[in-house]
């Protein structure tokens, strides 16, 4: 009986040997062994987490999460260990670059020649505008040091204003080229000197007689019955 037995498991053994060659056990019909640094590696990337799955028709969880096979023990453990990296730099990441729009935007908004740094019938630099380029030669730093020309309703004035400024580019440095000077659909951010200082005098002119009436109270010497 042991005799036939061990004839069966042996021979057994000889249809399987063939199959368990071709799979190439332990390893993965499409991926590598496992336990070996291939497979480790292969699978590095996995997200952390839960892992969504349907059953009885229904996701579980139903918000959105990871599908998929879940991580490893040992990727579990490395996760673990140095939570929250690498989310956290990501998120620093982020953060950096909404700070340098921000911090581009803002010097596209101060080297920009609007509409008050030109003359209103030439479109020439006014005294306002070349203070205006002066002050980007010497306080933009190199990074954001170029021109920006708003745009006027009247496209024809648009290379007028841009010739200007490259004339006033050249007396000062020497060179057209040497800042770069573009056109910019945008509108001006503040008002012109002289209409504030009019609004402000006109409020003065325009303001209303105090409503609370003050009578001149008696000096102290005066005697009372």
């Amino acid at each position: 009986m042991l005799k036939r037995a061990t004839g069966l498991f042996a021979a057994a053994l000889a249809v399987a040997a063939p199959t368990m060659s071709r799979a190439e056990w332990p390893f993965h019909a499409d991926g590598p062994r496992h336990g070996s640094p291939e497979f480790y590696s292969l699978r590095a990337c996995e997200p952390v987490g839960q892992r969504q799955k349907c059953k009885h028709g229904k996701l579980w969880p139903p918000f959105s999460r990871p599908v998929g096979p879940e991580q490893t023990c040992v990727h579990k453990f490395h996760a673990n260990h140095y939570w929250p990296w690498p989310y956290n730099e990501r998120d620093q990441d982020d953060v950096r670059m909404v700070m340098q729009m921000q911090a581009a935007n803002g010097w596209a908004a101060a080297t920009t020649m609007y509409e008050y740094h030109f003359d209103s019938a030439t479109h020439q630099l006014n005294s306002a505008g070349r203070q205006h380029l002066a002050w980007i030669f010497a306080q933009a730093p190199p990074a954001y040091r170029q021109v920006y020309v708003a745009m006027a309703d009247d496209p024809a004035f648009n290379e007028v204003r841009m010739l200007s400024v490259q004339k006033a580019v050249a007396s000062v440095s020497g060179s057209e080229t040497s800042l770069p000077i573009t056109l910019r659909a945008t509108g001006p951010l503040g008002r012109p000197a002289t209409e504030v200082e009019q609004i402000f005098k006109s409020s003065f002119d325009n303001a209303l007689p105090p409503m609370i009436q003050y009578q001149t109270v008696g000096s102290a010497g005066g005697g009372a019955n």
